[in-house]
């Protein structure tokens, strides 16, 4: 990516102003959680996918230190519904953004001039203004979390997908496309209009033995509850619509697959439960550990060849 730097003079020489370098930023997929203990789940799945990272909120600071190492071909928020901070830090310090407190920071902004950056001074004066156009303005934890997001979302590479893991947040029509007004690339925005897991700590019994906290969100069903068959939805910004993909959202930890879209009704089916059963077992450290120590290591990889044959979409 090129980026312009001023530099103002060398040795009384101002000839070397603006000059373009090209400056390399590593292409990730990140996943960022932002519940306490909520990256411990990813932390025992085998990933070669996501760069998980743990945050206490979205805002300008946290975003931009990740912005000045990384582009993003996908992310992925782990949340709660439209909280965007962990739920611990309490309710002064939570940023909550509905898709018209969006539109109200995005008005106050439009009555400011563009800053020279983006930063917590910025916050500050879209928060004073806000005050002036509404009764109670606008909290500042969500002015900063806004403008994070649209940090966030703004580096996201052309044809890259942002998944937000949280409940019912597309139930909102406008919720989606409110985060697809962060960029101009082309990209797609997911939300859920059902309930999600955002953690899983489910354990296994084998002949007595008890394997705890093996779970995760990856590769499984997301959706706790499946009552609105809308399922998954996603904004597309090439063509600025919203669509319904009716299907349950599969996200994957190992390959080239970021996510697979299934179908799935309010009930899994058997085959159904049997594959996330094995897939959960399949990519977990804790029960590689776990077959190995109470069988045997040959064991284990014979088992893996089995569910390799069986499901090959786990290879």
């Amino acid at each position: 990516m090129d980026r312009t730097f001023r530099i103002k003079e060398v040795n009384g020489d101002n000839s070397f102003q603006d000059k373009k370098l090209v400056v390399k930023r590593d292409e990730i997929n990140l996943l960022i959680v932002l519940e306490l203990g909520g990256k411990a789940q990813f932390d025992r799945t085998f990933n070669d996918i996501w760069k998980v990272v743990k945050l206490n909120t979205i805002d300008i600071d946290s975003i931009k230190k990740l912005n000045e190492k990384y582009d993003y071909k996908n992310i992925c928020i782990v949340h709660h519904g439209n909280i965007f901070s962990d739920t611990a830090l309490g309710s002064a310090k939570r940023v909550e953004l509905m898709s018209y407190r969006m539109k109200e920071i995005k008005n106050v902004i439009s009555k400011l001039e563009p800053p020279a950056e983006v930063d917590e001074a910025y916050a500050v004066t879209i928060c004073d203004k806000s005050k002036t156009i509404y009764k109670k303005g606008t909290k500042l934890t969500e002015i900063k979390g806004f403008l994070g997001l649209k940090l966030l979302i703004g580096q996201l590479l052309d044809n890259g997908t942002f998944i937000s893991v949280a409940c019912n947040e597309a139930d909102d029509s406008d919720f989606l496309a409110e985060l697809a007004d962060f960029t101009d690339k082309k990209i797609k925005i997911f939300g859920n209009t059902n309930f999600s897991f955002i953690d899983d700590g489910r354990g296994f019994e084998y002949n007595n033995l008890t394997l705890n906290s093996y779970h995760s969100i990856l590769n499984s069903y997301l959706s706790s509850a499946w009552q609105n068959k809308n399922g998954w939805m996603y904004y597309d910004t090439s063509t600025q619509k919203l669509e319904p993909t009716k299907k349950e959202l599969w996200l994957h930890s190992m390959g080239k697959k970021i996510y697979t879209l299934l179908e799935r009704k309010s009930t899994l089916t058997q085959t159904q439960i049997d594959k996330q059963h094995y897939a959960q077992l399949y990519f977990s450290k804790k029960y590689k550990v776990f077959h190995e120590k109470y069988v045997t290591t040959i064991s284990y990889n014979n088992w893996k060849k089995e569910m390799e044959k069986k499901y090959p979409d786990f290879k």
